[in-house]
C-alpha cells in the first residue's frame, strides 16, 4: 500500500516515513501543495496525510481540491491548531480524520492503520490463497504450518498479490504500489526480489511457480483448480477497474456529467447579452463571460456539437473587441447567444459517441464459430475494441490487406496448421507491429515454437472463455501503449476529462493539466514522449510556450502537437513556425486525435532511436 505524505517540515515527515516503511508501507513526501498535485497525478494511494499549512496553499483547500478532482482515499489532517471550528473546518473539506501537532509517532500510525481498515478495499484480517496465510496484523507469512522470513519487499509482494488474487500486475504496476518515488528498481530488480520469494515458497512446499508469469503481462499467484483461470476471477476487483472502461458509456456519461457546466457558461452568456442591451455590461462581466465563450468554443466541439462550437468562436471574437459593445454589436451577441442555446437544445452527443467508436481500436477475430464470434465482438465492445470476424482464412488474408486492424485473435487447429502459419507470415509483412494472440489446443513443442517465432504473442487454451480472450487482447494491445507518458494542457477541465476518455481504448492515460504554470515542473516529473498544447489560454499563450520549450537544451526535441479551436490558416502558420510538429481542430479531435498521438509518438520513438545511435 502507498501512502503520501504532505507537509513542509521535511525532518518530521523523513522520520514519520521510516515508521511506515517498518510497517511495510510505500511513502512518498511533497514538501508543498504543487509537488502534492503532482505525485497524485502520477500514482494511486491509498492514504495522504496533510498538513493544514504548507507554504503555497492552506490544507483545507488543497483537501477541497483532492476531492473535487476525484481523490477518494482517506486523507489525514495535521495541524498545530486544536479548536473545535479548525477541527470542524478540516472534516468539512473532505478529511476522514484530525491530528493536533506535536503527535505520539504510536497514535498517529494506529490512526493510519485505523482509516485504512475503513477503507473498503482494506482489510487486516488474515490474508489467504490455498494453503499461503499472511498475517497483516504481525507481518508474517505461512505455508501451512511452516513461517516464512519474508523480506518487506518480499512481504509486500505477497499482500500485493493476496489482496487482488488473480490479477495479473505488470513489472510497473508492482514497481509503482511497492517502491518508492524518489527510488524505483529496475525491472531486473523486481525479478530478482520475485525469484527469491519463490525460492522462499518452494522451499516452505508450495507448488513450482506459486507466483506464476504470464508471459508479455506480468505475474500474479497461481490458480487453485486449474491452469485456466475463469474469465470473471481474472477480471481486476471493482474498485481496480477504471470507471470510464465501456467507451459508449464513458463518452454519454462525460456528457451528462459536464452538460450543466455547458449550461452554466451559456447562462453567463446570456447574463453578458442582457447587460449590453441596457447598456451595463462591466469589464469584468465582459472578460468572464468571452472566457466562457473561449471554453465552450472547445468543449462543444470535443462533444460533437461543431455548429455550437463555430457559434462560441464568434461570440469569442466580439467578447474580446475594445469598443463599446452597443447597439450592432450587442444585437449580434444577443442573436448568437439565443443561437447558442437552440443549438444545445437540439443537439445531441451521438454523433461524438459514434466517432468515439469509429476511431477505437479494431480487433480481426480468425476462425470461430458464429455464435462464439458474436460473444466476442459483444465483450470487445464493452471496453471499446471495435471487431470484425471471418471464419476461414482466405477472407482473413483480404481483411488484412484491406483493414489493417490493431491486433488479431486467431483459433488454430491441427488441420490448419500450415495455413495459419502462412496467415502469421503475411501480419509480419505488415508495416506496423500487430499483436497476434493464439487459441489452440495444439501441444506439440515445436509447433508451438513455430507459433511464436512467427509472430504469435500470446497462446490461450480453447477452453479459454470470450471475456477471458477480449481481457487478454485488451492487456497486449496496451503493452507498448501504456509505457508512452503524454501531458496535455488546456485550461478547460471539460475538454481533459474527455481527452481521458477517448484515449482509454488506446491504452493511453494522459497526464493532464489545467494551469499552464505548473508545465515545467510537470514536464520535469512525467518525462513525456509527447506534449499536447492549447492555442490559448487565460494565464499562458500555447504558441509562447511551445517557443521557449523549443529553446530549452533538454525539451528542444519533445514532439509539441497543438490542439485548439482555432482553424485559421494564419494561427496554424504561427504553430508551426514556433516549432509544432502537428496541429488538430478540436471539433476534429474524436476522429482524428487518436491516431496522430499514437503516430506522432510512434515516430518520437523511432527518431529517438536513431539520434541515440549517432
Amino acid at each position: 500500500m502507498r501512502i503520501l505524505l504532505v507537509d513542509d517540515d521535511e525532518a518530521l515527515m523523513e522520520t514519520l516515513a521510516e515508521s511506515l516503511i517498518r510497517q511495510r508501507y510505500a511513502v512518498d513526501i511533497a514538501v508543498d501543495g504543487e509537488t502534492a498535485q503532482e505525485f497524485l497525478a502520477l500514482f494511486s494511494y491509498d492514504l495522504v496525510v496533510l498538513d493544514i499549512r504548507l507554504p503555497d496553499a492552506e490544507g483545507t483547500s488543497l483537501c477541497q481540491q483532492f476531492r473535487q478532482q476525484g481523490v477518494t482515499c482517506p486523507i489525514l489532517m495535521l495541524t498545530a491548531k486544536d479548536t473545535s471550528a479548525d477541527k470542524v473546518q478540516a472534516l468539512d473539506a473532505g478529511a476522514d480524520d484530525y491530528v493536533v501537532k506535536p503527535f505520539d509517532f504510536g497514535e498517529l500510525c494506529a490512526r493510519i492503520r485505523a482509516l485504512l481498515r475503513r477503507d473498503s478495499h482494506v482489510s487486516t484480517s488474515d490474508l489467504q490463497w490455498g494453503d499461503l496465510t499472511l498475517k497483516p496484523d504481525t507481518f508474517e507469512v505461512f505455508y501451512g504450518e511452516h513461517q516464512l522470513h519474508t523480506t518487506p519487499k518480499e512481504y509486500a509482494l505477497l499482500e500485493l498479490f493476496l489482496r487482488h488474487p488473480n490479477q495479473v500486475f505488470s513489472l510497473n504496476a508492482i514497481i509503482e504500489d511497492i517502491w518508492l518515488f524518489e527510488d524505483p528498481p529496475s525491472g531486473d530488480a523486481v525479478r530478482t526480489h520475485i525469484k527469491g520469494l519463490r525460492q522462499k515458497l518452494k522451499a516452505g512446499g508450495a507448488p513450482k511457480n506459486f507466483i506464476e508469469t504470464v508471459y508479455g503481462l506480468g505475474y500474479r499467484l497461481k490458480a487453485l483448480d486449474s491452469d485456466v483461470v475463469p474469465a470473471q476471477d481474472i477480471l481486476a476487483p471493482e474498485s481496480q477497474k477504471p470507471t470510464e472502461s465501456e467507451i459508449i458509456a464513458a463518452v454519454a456519461k462525460a456528457w451528462e456529467v459536464h452538460q450543466g457546466t455547458m449550461q452554466e457558461r451559456l447562462n453567463v452568456l446570456e447574463a453578458a447579452a442582457a447587460a449590453m442591451d441596457v447598456g451595463q455590461l462591466s469589464a469584468e462581466l465582459q472578460h468572464t463571460s468571452r472566457s466562457h465563450a473561449h471554453k465552450l468554443a472547445g468543449s462543444l466541439g470535443c462533444f460533437g456539437f461543431s455548429e455550437g462550437s463555430r457559434i462560441a468562436r464568434e461570440l469569442e471574437h466580439l467578447l474580446q473587441l475594445e469598443v463599446p459593445l452597443i447597439g450592432q454589436h450587442a444585437s449580434q451577441v444577443s442573436e448568437l447567444v439565443q443561437s447558442l442555446r437552440q443549438n444545445l437544445a437540439s443537439g445531441s452527443s451521438q454523433e461524438v459517441i459514434s466517432a468515439a467508436i469509429s476511431s477505437a481500436p479494431q480487433l480481426l477475430v480468425v476462425g470461430a464459430d458464429e455464435s462464439l464470434s458474436q460473444r466476442l465482438t459483444d465483450e470487445a465492445a464493452a471496453v471499446g475494441i471495435r471487431s470484425m470476424g471471418t471464419t476461414n482464412l482466405t477472407q482473413a488474408h483480404a481483411i488484412l490487406q484491406a483493414h489493417a486492424p490493431a491486433g488479431v485473435l486467431l483459433w488454430l487447429d491441427q488441420a490448419h496448421f500450415e495455413e495459419g502459419m502462412l496467415f502469421l507470415e503475411a501480419i509480419a509483412q505488415c508495416s506496423d507491429k500487430i499483436p497476434v494472440l493464439m487459441v489452440t489446443d495444439i501441444q506439440d513443442f515445436q509447433q508451438r515454437l513455430q507459433m511464436v517465432q512467427q509472430g504469435a504473442d500470446v497462446i490461450l487454451p480453447t477452453s479459454t472463455a470470450p471475456r477471458h480472450a477480449v481481457k487478454t487482447v485488451q492487456q497486449t494491445l496496451q503493452i507498448d501503449r501504456t509505457s508512452y507518458k503524454i501531458v496535455v494542457v488546456d485550461d478547460d477541465v471539460e475538454v481533459l476529462d474527455f481527452l481521458r476518455t477517448l484515449l482509454l481504448p488506446w491504452g493511453i492515460q494522459p497526464t493532464t493539466l489545467d494551469d499552464p504554470s505548473q508545465l515545467w515542473s510537470t514536464l520535469e516529473a512525467v518525462q513525456p514522449q509527447l506534449l499536447v498544447l492549447d492555442v490559448e489560454m487565460p494565464e499562458a499563450n500555447g504558441l509562447e510556450l511551445c517557443q521557449v520549450l523549443r529553446a530549452d537544451e533538454k525539451w528542444r526535441h519533445l514532439p509539441v502537437l497543438f490542439l485548439t479551436v482555432h482553424k485559421d490558416d494564419k494561427t496554424q502558420q504561427q504553430a508551426f513556425n514556433v516549432g509544432a510538429d502537428d496541429f488538430i481542430s478540436k471539433s476534429a479531435m474524436t476522429t482524428g486525435l487518436p491516431n496522430r498521438i499514437v503516430n506522432r509518438l510512434q515516430r518520437a520513438a523511432l527518431n529517438g532511436t536513431a539520434r541515440s545511435q549517432l
